[in-house]
Parts: structure tokens; C-alpha cells; sequence
């Protein structure tokens, strides 16, 4: 039997290097930083846990917009790592902080940021139609990082561009969005380029994981889901234990939609 491609969509990192890469935290998501997080550390989780490939998803509540650490590990990285980086959304001049990103090389995909510190204005200010227009024009993955009261302003979005790639961060978190907002999230389904970021947060509730990962594959489809460890913010489990509970969350899948939603979707979209 062949062995099963695992590709981790969502990782962070965070250099022990201060000096070279000042830190400037946000406030945003956990205080994972503070300790030890480097590629070293990384490699060290995806080799003890059998894991082929990750996405370093710039750490916006670490070093702000500043993506040279997370460009950097990816060049180094043997093509194993994949960059999704990151640009401010309220610089008046984004097509130059897009192109002086996207110039690394390495570019796979940009996460627009728009909770915690930072805001979702570009939803609906104009911002966000000039940047569906870049990543149209240079076949960059988009990635929004919002919560699900923002979902309505980005299917406005993605249907000026729907040619447009875009991968959901945390599913925008459902469950901080009231009881309705699960319901928002399945109605996008109809969006074919959306695709969700299904992470370790909308995993790790205390409820069975499979309910919630079922829901999504109704209405999305198995080749439009992809695992996510959000390791190190995500702090509960350890990595090889977020590994475990994505296999359980899929553990009633078929064996292609599971090889799909634990690797090949990712690799899809990434790669």
C-alpha cells in the first residue's frame, strides 16, 4: 500500500535571531514565540510526525508585515516548505508591497489579515478588488484571514474575480461568529475557487472533530479541504497529537478524500 502524502497547510516560525529579525508583536494569537519556533524546531515536528510538506504562513502577530524570516527558511527549505506571506492592508501603495514580496521568488499565496489588531476595512474600501486584481494577474493563491461576519463582503470579492484562488483561513472561525455563522460558511459552497484552511482550532473544541469536518465535505466536496496544524500558536496538543486529531476528524472518509484533505489538496494549491 502506498504511503500517505501528509501536507500540513498552516505552520508558523519564529527566529531565536532577534537582532536579524526584530519582533514587533501585534498582540494577535497566542505568545507560541516566546519560545523556542524556528525552521530547526519545525522540521523536527514534521520529521518525528511523518510529514512531507508545510506551508509557513507568515506570522503577522510576531513580525507585523516584515516576511523576510518565513521567505527566507522556504528558500532554504528544498522546495519541502511552501510561503504564504504578507503585506499590510492599509499601505495606501499595495501593488509595490506586493511586488517587492512577490519578487522573493517563493511566493505561493498572500494572507490578507483582517482580525485582531489589524482590521477587514479592505473587504469593502476598494483595497481588497486591487489586490484580487494581482493575484489574478500573477496566479497568486489568496489567503483572508476574517472572521465569518466578513464572509458576505468576500463573496462580493470573489465574484468580480472568480478565476481567483482562495483558501480560508480557520474557516473564519465559526465558532466566534454566533450561531449563524456556520450556516454563512456553507453558503459559500457554490464558490468553486474557494477552498478552507481547516486548522487545528476549528478541530480542537471538545466536541467530536468528524461532525464538523463532515459538514464542510457536504457542501465543499473533498478536494477543497485542506489540514492545517496552526502549529506553534496552537498550544493545547502537541504537534503529533493535532496530526491524530486531523486523522480522526476524517476518520469516516474514503481513503482518497482522506489522502485528499490530509495532503493532496494542499500540495494542489501550494505546490
Amino acid at each position: 500500500m502506498a504511503t500517505e502524502l501528509l501536507v500540513d497547510a498552516h505552520v508558523h516560525v519564529a527566529s531565536a535571531d532577534e537582532t536579524r529579525y526584530p519582533r514587533q508583536p501585534t498582540g494577535a494569537g497566542s505568545d507560541w514565540w516566546r519560545r523556542p519556533s524556528g525552521v530547526e524546531q519545525l522540521a523536527e515536528n514534521l520529521d518525528a510526525a511523518g510529514v512531507d510538506r508545510a506551508v509557513v504562513v507568515q506570522a503577522v502577530g510576531v513580525y507585523g508585515y516584515d516576511c523576510r524570516y518565513a521567505a527566507e527558511v522556504v528558500a532554504a527549505g528544498n522546495d519541502r516548505l511552501a510561503l504564504v506571506g504578507a503585506v499590510d492592508m492599509a499601505d495606501p501603495d499595495i501593488e509595490s508591497a506586493f511586488a517587492q514580496l512577490h519578487a522573493c521568488g517563493h511566493l505561493a499565496g498572500l494572507r490578507l489579515f483582517g482580525v485582531g489588531a489589524a482590521d477587514a476595512h479592505w473587504l469593502t474600501n476598494g483595497t481588497g478588488r486591487r489586490v484580487w486584481r494581482l493575484a489574478a494577474e500573477t496566479g497568486c493563491v489568496l489567503v483572508p484571514t476574517i472572521f465569518s461576519d466578513g464572509l458576505p463582503a468576500l463573496r462580493a470579492l470573489m465574484d468580480q474575480e472568480p478565476g481567483v484562488v482562495v483558501a480560508l483561513d480557520h474557516c473564519a472561525f465559526p465558532d466566534l461568529g454566533g450561531p449563524g455563522a456556520m450556516a454563512d460558511l456553507l453558503g459559500l459552497a457554490d464558490l468553486e475557487s474557494l477552498h478552507l484552511k481547516v486548522t487545528s482550532h476549528n478541530l480542537d473544541d471538545g466536541n467530536d472533530p468528524a461532525v464538523f469536518l463532515e459538514a464542510l465535505v457536504e457542501a465543499f466536496g473533498p478536494t477543497r479541504l485542506c489540514w492545517g496544524s496552526d502549529h506553534p500558536q496552537h498550544q493545547s496538543r502537541t504537534y503529533p497529537e493535532m496530526l491524530t486529531l486531523a486523522r480522526q476528524s476524517a476518520r469516516d472518509f474514503g481513503a482518497a478524500d482522506r489522502a485528499a484533505f490530509l495532503g493532496a489538496n494542499a500540495l494542489r494549491l501550494w505546490w
